[in-house]
């Protein structure tokens, strides 16, 4: 509230560390949609990985994004990599079911090996993209490259990778009867600060007001 104590930090002076200050954005730009995304490399082996700097941004033509970081010794995670060198990928929607599993694609395994083997889950072909679907989610987005965005080749530093959609799977189980997704029966995970998740378990509905 207003008059309430509050910290200041003077992002533009550099008053804190960059980490410090993404630890404090993603505990407040919160819950994040997770995006589970598979990639193919230009020798054929594939990578699952989950970002939580991710959403749709545009309508006509349908368009989402998401943002791969650099590591902490500023190289490419493998995900921007491919992407960047086959302009393919495939975003599985994360839910509760496959909630663990997720996680563990977030480990840094050594280069080749394959995070669906490490995680359990299960590559099914695609129709019109070479990286696979993920078999245990419920949505399954095909995509192709529409323009990356880097923002520096510092620690830390992401790129927005913007790509159409260009194929939809969706398992009927999530549908209500006007052929809509039914948030209670696909109960997404979001993401919040630090080690935090959270489940859509009891969604609410509000109407725009139309002015009198």
């Amino acid at each position: 509230m207003p008059g309430d104590r509050a910290m200041y930090i003077d992002v533009a002076e550099g008053d804190q560390d960059w980490r410090e200050i993404y630890r404090l954005c993603i505990g407040f730009v919160n819950p994040r949609p997770i995006a589970l995304v598979s990639t193919t490399s230009q020798q054929g082996l594939t990578n699952l990985a989950p970002f939580s700097f991710y959403n749709m941004v545009s309508a006509h033509p349908p368009i989402v994004m998401f943002c791969p970081g650099l590591t902490r010794d500023a190289t490419k995670k493998d995900t921007l990599v491919n992407v960047k060198a086959t302009g393919e990928f495939v975003i599985a929607t994360v839910t509760e079911a496959i909630a663990e599993p997720m996680v563990r694609c977030a480990a840094n395994l050594p280069h080749g090996r394959s995070e669906f083997e490490f995680s359990g889950l299960t590559p099914v072909t695609a129709t019109r993209v070479r990286p696979p679907l993920v078999r245990e989610s419920p949505v399954n987005m095909e995509c192709t490259l529409r323009q990356v965005v880097s923002f520096g080749e510092q620690p830390g530093a992401g790129s927005a990778v913007f790509g159409d959609i260009v194929a939809l799977h969706i398992a009927d189980w999530i549908l209500d009867e006007d052929g809509q997704v039914d948030a209670r029966k696909l109960r997404t995970v979001g993401r919040l600060g630090g080690s935090g998740y959270c489940t859509v378990t009891e969604p609410y509905a509000m109407h725009i007001p139309k002015p009198g």
